[in-house]
């Protein structure tokens, strides 16, 4: 156990503690446990919106569009970056040389 910065053993010891605790609080809490179990009478099922497949296609397609304009874009600024950074190196070596 000596090697490290003792990072385990703090998380050995606090889960140790977290596991002494529980059993003290169970009882704290059970109301709580069983209302979040339990089925209440507020919830209802989630309504969607109906969407006619030409109105679904045009919604694609608006999505695949702007998913390759950000690709192009991406592509650009990787393609400069790895330019500008091919000659700064390329001036550095001639200038060192």
């Amino acid at each position: 156990m000596g090697l490290g910065a003792g990072h385990v053993l703090d998380m050995v010891n606090r889960m140790k503690q977290n596991r002494s605790m529980r059993p003290s609080n169970r009882k704290k809490f059970k109301d709580n446990r069983e209302s979040i179990r339990s089925a209440s009478k507020h919830s209802s099922k989630l309504s969607f919106k109906e969407v006619s497949t030409e109105q679904l296609n045009k919604v694609k397609e608006k999505i695949r569009s702007e998913a390759a304009l950000r690709r192009r874009k991406e592509r650009f600024i990787y393609v400069l970056g790895f330019l500008i950074a091919f000659f700064v190196i390329f001036f550095i070596i001639k200038w060192i040389n």
